[in-house]
């Protein structure tokens, strides 16, 4: 994955963090990427570049400090990258539960082709 597709996916999962908004499991993930953008940088730096809810222009310095980040070190960039594929497991998996009598249910994010209730 490129650097700023890496950073970029990063942040879009972080959002509802920043934004606290979302639901628990979407907020606990944001938190979770947020964290791991945010260590590979010294104490002072994160002081500077991480300040509670940034805004457009903050976000688009620390995407510039954290593509750096991502090209100069490897196991970052791999640590990353993990982070954001189990993010994506997380916010994907899906819980229902039926209290009644269901006849017919479709998971539509998975089917393809002709699809006949």
């Amino acid at each position: 994955m490129e650097p700023i597709t890496l950073i970029t996916t990063a942040l879009t999962l972080a959002s509802p963090y920043l934004t606290k908004t979302g639901e628990k499991i979407a907020e606990k993930v944001g938190e979770g990427i947020w964290e791991m953008l945010r260590k590979p940088f010294m104490e002072e730096k994160k002081k500077e570049l991480f300040i509670e809810a940034p805004n457009k222009e903050q976000l688009e310095k620390i995407k510039e400090e954290l593509i750096l980040k991502v090209e100069n070190n490897e196991s970052f960039k791999n640590e990353l990258l993990q982070t954001i594929m189990q993010a994506k497991t997380n916010l994907s998996q899906q819980n229902i539960h039926n209290k009644g009598k269901v006849e017919k249910q479709v998971n539509i994010q998975t089917n393809t082709g002709d699809i006949k209730l």
